[in-house]
């Protein structure tokens, strides 16, 4: 009978730690669950903000090149001016 008895609590120690070792697999799962939700957020905000640079990116290019037309035109109309008035000064 205490062969029995040591057995039944031999038993019940190694469920009391599977029981452990099951709460702590749990609590492991949820952690990585929670880990995994916040890395999908940031990965949608980081997607969200690349989209956003590369418009702005995209603008700044398109204002770069209307400011080279601006900055050349300019330049032409300086060249231009200044031509005249050296014609009409000279003659």
């Amino acid at each position: 009978m205490d062969d029995l008895s040591r057995r039944l609590d031999q038993i019940d120690s190694k469920l009391d730690k599977l029981s452990d070792a099951v709460s702590r697999l749990a609590m492991i799962e949820e952690r990585i669950t929670h880990q995994t939700s916040s890395l999908s957020r940031q990965d949608e905000r980081l997607d969200a903000q690349e989209k956003r640079l590369r418009h702005l990116e995209f603008q700044a290019s398109r204002r770069g090149v209307m400011l080279n037309y601006i900055e050349r035109f300019g330049w032409m109309l300086l060249t231009a001016l200044i031509g005249l008035v050296s014609y009409f000064l000279r003659g």
